[in-house]
């Protein structure tokens, strides 16, 4: 089981229509599972055609077509030039009550689909998305969840582990 799935098992996931952000499998990352199969209806998103994508759309500058009970848009913020508009777009298919799971670089390499932009703190998430109420939030390392990335000692120098955020929330009819 994946280090994503570990993770969801601590949430409670909406149940409806699923976006999935990002989907495409690139020829790099053959191993990538189809989140898609995940759910019983589901619509992939990314901004090129290929293996895993239902629609090719930029969601900096489109809204996805209909409401969604539940979104997954994970290891994609870092490569929008503006995240910002994406994730208001996201927000704006998100129907009240429904859950988001958002997943970003911490600490990790440059990685250029097409472009690599942001690494993100929890805080920079929730600015994001301010609609979101966050129930979970861990970390990623070496695919293993954690709470807080530990350090690593090289020639008594400290470098924080390769890592990413992965959190969970939901959409409060209040704030949006």
């Amino acid at each position: 089981m994946s280090a994503i799935d570990r993770f969801l098992k601590k949430c409670e996931v909406s149940v409806g229509r699923t976006l999935i952000v990002g989907s495409k499998i690139h020829d790099s990352t053959p191993d990538k599972p189809d989140r898609r199969n995940l759910f019983s209806e589901s619509v992939g998103i990314d901004m090129d055609a290929g293996k895993g994508v239902d629609l090719v759309l930029d969601l900096e500058e489109s809204v996805p077509p209909g409401e969604f009970s539940h979104i997954e848009c994970t290891s994609v913020l870092e490569h929008s030039r503006r995240p910002w508009l994406m994730c208001a777009n996201l927000e704006r298919a998100l129907i009240d009550g429904g859950t988001i799971l958002v997943m970003v670089p911490w600490v990790w390499r440059f990685h250029a689909y097409p472009n690599d932009f942001w690494r993100m703190t929890p805080e920079a998430v929730k600015s994001l998305l301010p609609s979101i109420e966050w129930d979970q939030q861990s970390y990623i390392v070496e695919g293993e969840l954690v709470e807080k990335v530990p350090n690593l000692w090289h020639q008594n120098l400290r470098y924080m582990a390769r890592s990413e955020l992965i959190m969970f929330g939901r959409k409060c009819a209040l704030t949006s």
